[in-house]
């Protein structure tokens, strides 16, 4: 009993703290600042300067790729390419942690761009693209939010092209079905304006600005001031997009993607006379038997889990993740076609997330629909799907995390508002109608829940650009600390940009 009421008292008070973060973090982005290296490093005195946080700038590369024709492959078991030279499991020249977007893209751009390496991708799930790859709007984003020159929009606007270039070249699912920004009142159009002339500035092509009666014009069920109207923005399956890379690693001749592996330590070893990093793991959530890989050097893409992930190879302690979860709603299937394009609001502080939005899907395990979402209220555990879902190692990380006390210290009063959207369906729904008010509660229906990890300075800005941790374990270990949304719409280009930063850590120039 005194069990029961401990849980429910832990819940509803991280429920008034879900509130807080998830309206902040909305308001803070467009202005708060980005947590940077020097910020980061300053905060961790105590950890070797040879192990440094960086955000270097994208070069661009011209790197062809052949389609492949394979359907998706199962993740392999400890199998060996006979290109890879003799080992416990053999000697790859990289190893990748984390089966998401981004560490299976950044995978296949080290097989791409050299040719005479190999490449093993270790994955914790029995499946590749698990968490946040799978579980996301799957929004192809154009490039309007972010800031003229940063890292960010560069790879957001040239990742958007790859993506539909490799969504067509592997008969993916997706489609170029455009999106409105919708002002619902005079004040919010400058929003519109400002986003307007940063999407021009960041090339995005062909933006309009639209009145009330264009909007209804397009969308004849949406109500707007005005609206950003983009036709390039677009939808795809970025699950299958996922799937597809790690076929393009596996049918590589130099690559493997080992499933089933929960990464447990990553050390420095002797073998042969050299140096060499062996990842070890086991089955999620046992002690044993112990599987092993060794590599010259290791690439960490861990996304909910990076930050442990690069503590286990001399990677600081800060910057943590803090998860957030994001629900949806579903049009029911006979009012599927309420919109045809993504229906987005104007972001609050022009931030990300941006809001509860309509959103087409193309997707393989979920169907065709119109997905309503998501929210954004702080998660109990890293991989909270549901409201209930609570790890104490989780809730004690958070707890102690500064400058997650300092972010939502000064915005309580917001807490009581989002807490309540996240729980009560009709509050969610009121937040829908703002966009399309003929919606209504029969109309919709339950769908899937992801979440998001999010990292916050020792301020309490949230962190809205790249962050990478370099030269760990003597210089052989590389850990992508944060590659926040847009993430699976950059994903190629990012892989771009984490190999140039591996090309100039590791020596590989």
């Amino acid at each position: 009993m005194a069990a029961r009421v401990m849980k429910r008292a832990v819940i509803a008070t991280a429920g008034v703290y879900s509130g807080i973060v998830g309206w902040a973090l909305a308001r803070s982005s467009m202005d708060a600042p980005s947590a940077t290296s020097g910020d980061l490093d300053r905060d961790d005195a105590a950890v070797s300067s040879s192990c440094t946080v960086v955000s270097p700038p994208i070069h661009r590369h011209a790197l062809g790729a052949s389609p492949s024709d394979s359907p998706p492959l199962p993740c392999a078991l400890e199998v060996t390419p006979s290109t890879v030279s003799s080992g416990r499991f053999g000697l790859y020249d990289v190893v990748v942690v984390g089966g998401g977007i981004v560490g299976l893209a950044t995978a296949r751009e080290v097989l791409l761009r050299y040719p005479d390496k190999s490449v093993c991708v270790v994955e914790k799930e029995r499946v590749v693209a698990a968490h946040q790859t799978g579980h996301n709007s799957g929004v192809i984003h154009a490039g309007m939010y972010y800031q003229p020159g940063s890292t960010m929009a560069k790879c957001c606007v040239e990742g958007a092209a790859k993506m539909y270039e490799y969504c067509e070249k592997h008969n993916l699912p997706h489609k170029r079905c455009g999106k409105m920004i919708v002002a619902s009142t005079a004040e919010e159009h400058e929003t519109v304006l400002t986003l307007y002339k940063r999407g021009v500035e960041n090339g995005v092509k062909d933006l309009r600005v639209l009145d009330s009666k264009e909007i209804e014009e397009l969308e004849p069920n949406v109500r707007g001031f005005s609206a950003l109207y983009s036709p390039n923005t677009g939808i795809a399956d970025y699950a299958a997009v996922a799937r597809q890379m790690a076929v393009d690693v596996e049918t590589s001749g130099r690559g493997q993607v080992k499933c089933n592996f929960e990464v447990k330590a990553i050390e420095e070893v002797s073998e042969e006379d050299n140096a060499v990093v062996v990842v070890k793991g086991t089955e999620p959530g046992q002690n044993g038997p112990t599987k092993q890989v060794f590599a010259r050097q290791v690439i960490t893409c861990a996304g909910l889990q990076a930050d442990r992930v690069a503590q286990l190879a001399d990677g600081k302690a800060n910057p943590k993740i803090v998860p957030f979860r994001g629900r949806y709603l579903q049009m029911k299937p006979e009012y599927r076609d309420i919109c045809s394009m993504n229906i987005y609001p104007v972001p609050s502080g022009g931030g990300i997330p941006v809001g509860i939005h309509f959103t087409p899907t193309v997707n393989q395990d979920r169907g065709h629909g119109t997905i309503i979402g998501p929210g954004a209220s702080l998660a109990f555990a890293r991989e909270g799907y549901t409201f209930t879902a609570i790890s104490w190692r989780d809730l004690g990380s958070m707890a102690t995390h500064l400058g997650l006390i300092k972010f939502v210290a000064f915005n309580f009063m917001f807490s009581l508002g989002e807490m309540w959207r996240d729980l009560n369906q009709d509050a969610f729904l009121r937040d829908a109608q703002k966009l399309v008010p003929s919606v209504t509660m029969d109309m919709v229906e339950p769908c899937f829940a992801g979440v998001m990890g999010q990292i916050f300075d020792e301020s309490g800005a949230a962190a809205n650009d790249y962050v990478f941790e370099s030269k760990c374990l003597n210089g052989k270990v590389l850990h992508v600390r944060s590659a926040p949304s847009p993430a699976c719409t950059s994903s190629l280009a990012i892989a771009e940009h984490v190999v140039n930063v591996a090309s100039n850590d590791f020596g590989w120039n």
